[in-house]
């Protein structure tokens, strides 16, 4: 069976009500590339985890990897996505499925970033995950070489 460079939260079929916002999962090697465009609700957040379990899987063949979430065209996500998100974020701490380090790149002409960033660092954070943010992915890309 040949391993997967990537999955969509598209390619699901939501079970009642569709998702807002996508998530592409994009894996280069050691690293996994999440493109996300809002705005975000809940049943995204249930894809999410659908969409991301083969990747993450196929990337624990690594001693070390890296996670950078790029968040494009609006960040804005409901109360109930944020919850959803930091509980995602912590059920993969628990499985030790987190990447070895993560960064995530909002450039400041993204829809929310004002009002989203802090939130989104916030559900990492409370997921006792360490998460450093960048406005371009090349930064991004460099942090995340530099600690692997």
């Amino acid at each position: 069976m040949t391993a997967k460079k990537s999955a969509s939260t598209d390619d699901l079929d939501p079970a009642k009500f569709r998702p807002h916002g996508r998530v592409n999962f994009i894996k280069d090697g050691d690293l996994l590339i999440c493109e996300a465009m809002g705005p975000f609700n809940k049943e995204l957040l249930l894809a999410i985890a659908e969409a991301e379990r083969e990747m993450i899987q196929q990337m624990q063949v690594h001693e070390r990897w890296a996670d950078i979430v790029v968040i494009k065209h609006n960040a804005m996500a409901s109360p109930e996505a944020l919850e959803e998100f930091t509980g995602y974020l912590c059920s993969l701490g628990r499985q030790n499925l987190n990447a070895t380090v993560t960064a995530m790149v909002i450039d400041d002409s993204v829809e929310g970033a004002a009002i989203m960033t802090s939130r989104l660092i916030d559900a990492y954070m409370d997921a006792g995950v360490n998460l450093t943010v960048f406005k371009s992915l090349n930064d991004a890309k460099v942090f995340v070489k530099l600690h692997l």
